[in-house]
């Protein structure tokens, strides 16, 4: 089966982590979910949850054991941090459970993909993507954070050996749960733009002949053209009800973490350089920034290809539209559903993905990067007002 071939460089290490069931059979007619990839979701999906909980408790109760430098520098920055880290523990739990929850519909949409293949393939369709340098690129960025936490809460901070582990596996949790679900989303996405553009190209055949009179051949092949369109659509609209829920708190945590991020940096920046080692965590910051954005990148540019290709459809299908009366009745309905309803993927239906996403975000990190910068005027004023007065 074809799409299982092209998703293989993925689809193992995403078994691993339970964000995609593990399957049995290797032929349509026999593949299904198997029984030990049932028990084994639940239970990698029962395990996160419940030490997330654990975890989320011990940091919520004992944030003052969770400082990652000896002295903070204000309670701005203690609450940002314990924001962030409960954050965290959300969102790669969440991901995890919803993926598991959606396992029986994981399986729907690589069935149905199957299924399509078979014609694509009878076709001449023989493309193939491969993202092996980007998810050398997404590992080395969550390396990278996972590495210069450990620098920081091992050697520059003194928190004990106990809380130092938790932090150590939130943090590798996140990053690992978090470049593996964009890449299986980027390998998953770009197969479905690469099977979809090889159907628009057939489908723009019919708008470079020049013919006073269509065969019933040609009637036949574009109704199965738009057959296949339509179950597309159907695959495109499954996977945003699989990922919505996973999305939204990633990019939840993505926002937050790069607006709290940068603000730390700032933070430091601004330092008089005496006192700047006691509170530098600028490393630790980029790292976090960096990881992150590449994350929302790969995942916004694979949703905007996605939708942009299956939006052409109706582009090509309009100049198809005026070619033959004996078309205009199949490509009606399509057309009709392609306007009112273009090719869309949300977080859970609260805000669009697609490449402008970034920069709206990017936009909102700005601003309340601002707002924090506000705050933390206001804290250093009221306290060289309180030194003054004790002295």
């Amino acid at each position: 089966m074809k799409i299982l071939r092209d998703i293989l460089f993925v689809a193992m290490p995403t078994q691993l982590c339970a964000l995609l069931p593990f399957f049995s059979g290797d032929q349509l007619d026999s593949f299904k979910i198997s029984a030990e990839g049932k028990f084994y979701g639940l239970i990698v999906a029962l395990v996160v949850l419940v030490s997330g909980v654990l975890f989320c408790e011990d940091v919520l109760f004992v944030s003052n054991e969770y400082k990652l430098m000896t002295h903070m520098k204000g309670d701005t920055e203690d609450i940002n941090l314990t924001i962030e880290t409960l954050f965290c523990i959300c969102s790669y739990t969440v991901i995890v459970v919803s993926c598991v929850a959606n396992a029986s519909k994981h399986y729907r949409t690589i069935r149905d993909l199957c299924k399509l293949d078979e014609y694509l393939v009878a076709q001449g369709y023989v493309g193939i993507y491969s993202c092996r340098y980007l998810g050398t690129v997404l590992v080395l960025a969550s390396a990278s954070v996972v590495v210069v936490a450990f620098y920081y809460i091992h050697f520059q901070s003194h928190i004990n050996p106990k809380r130092e582990c938790i932090l150590i596996i939130v943090y590798s949790l996140q990053m690992i749960y978090s470049s593996l679900f964009a890449l299986y989303l980027r390998t998953i996405l770009k197969c479905l733009a690469q099977r979809i553009e090889f159907l628009n190209a057939r489908l723009d055949e019919f708008t470079r002949q020049e013919k006073q009179l269509y065969s019933k051949e040609d009637w036949v092949e574009l109704s199965n053209l738009i057959e296949i369109f339509c179950k597309f659509r159907l695959i495109n609209e499954n996977m945003n009800s699989i990922t919505g829920v996973g999305l939204l708190f990633l990019f939840g945590f993505s926002f937050y973490t790069v607006t709290n991020q940068s603000y730390l940096a700032f933070s430091t920046l601004t330092t008089p350089i005496q006192l700047r080692k006691k509170y530098d965590t600028i490393g630790l910051s980029c790292a976090w920034v960096f990881a992150e954005t590449v994350i929302m990148a790969v995942i916004c540019s694979s949703f905007d290809c996605l939708a942009s290709e299956a939006n052409t459809t109706a582009q090509i299908l309009a100049r198809v539209y005026g070619k033959s009366k004996e078309f205009q009745n199949i490509i009606d309905k399509f057309l009709t559903k392609s306007i009112k309803q273009e090719v869309q993927f949300t977080a859970y239906g609260f805000f669009a993905i697609d490449n402008s996403t970034l920069f709206k975000i990017f936009s909102a990190v700005t601003t309340y990067l601002v707002i924090l910068i506000q705050f933390k005027q206001l804290e250093d004023s009221k306290l060289e007002e309180q030194v003054q007065n004790e002295t």
